[in-house]
């Protein structure tokens, strides 16, 4: 994906300063142009791979995140993983296991979503118990935290889904705007080198006087 993702902007980078930018006869505005086509494609590559190795990471934290729960309901309440408990009791049981000192970075992000999923467990636990096809307000540790981990993973794709729309609809907008400005310039006589004057021109042009 991220191997696509440069190749197409560097096909775009391309296409603008082969096509576009290199239509415009003053020099400076093209360099411009060119310089401006190739720091829009290489922030476009950047902020996906960032995007997307975000999204990867906090996927992977939440997955750990899980499994330390997993592994601190053991300790505090041996066998609990697998024994049938009421919501309330699931709950409360889960949120002390989160009771551990405060991180930083994706970490503490991820438990920040687990948590409150964890906090808003018990509004969820009808959809819970129908997705497992129970009839009563019983369930384990190990069930409801594979609850738990959908409903914290499936909450926070969506944002990156739309930061990655965002991010590929700005490009193109800048891509565009790149395009009708090469264009522009390119038909934009005023653009074209005014330097010095040579041969006959400027034997006819007094120094101090503009050549009219």
């Amino acid at each position: 994906m991220a191997f696509f993702i440069v190749f197409l902007a560097l096909l775009i980078t391309i296409v603008l300063n082969c096509v576009f930018a290199k239509k415009i006869k003053n020099k400076t505005y093209r360099v411009c142009m060119g310089l401006l086509n190739v720091a829009f494609s290489l922030a476009f590559v950047i902020l996906i791979v960032v995007v997307g190795t975000i999204k990867k990471n906090l996927s992977s934290y939440i997955d750990l995140g899980i499994k330390q729960i997993e592994m601190r309901v053991d300790e505090i309440y041996p066998g609990a993983l697998e024994k049938q408990m009421s919501t309330e009791e699931v709950k409360k049981l889960l949120e002390s296991s989160l009771e551990r000192k405060e991180v930083d970075g994706l970490e503490s992000l991820a438990a920040n979503i687990i948590k409150s999923k964890i906090q808003n467990f018990t509004s969820s636990t009808l959809k819970t118990i129908k997705a497992l096809e129970r009839d009563v307000d019983k369930l384990s540790i190990k069930d409801a935290l594979i609850s738990i981990k959908e409903l914290s993973v499936n909450s926070v794709e969506p944002w990156f889904r739309v930061l990655e729309i965002l991010i590929v609809v700005l490009y193109v907008i800048l891509i565009v705007a790149s395009a009708l400005l090469s264009l522009y310039f390119s038909n934009d006589k005023d653009t074209n080198n005014k330097g010095v004057v040579f041969g006959e021109e400027a034997d006819k042009t007094f120094i101090g006087m503009e050549n009219k």
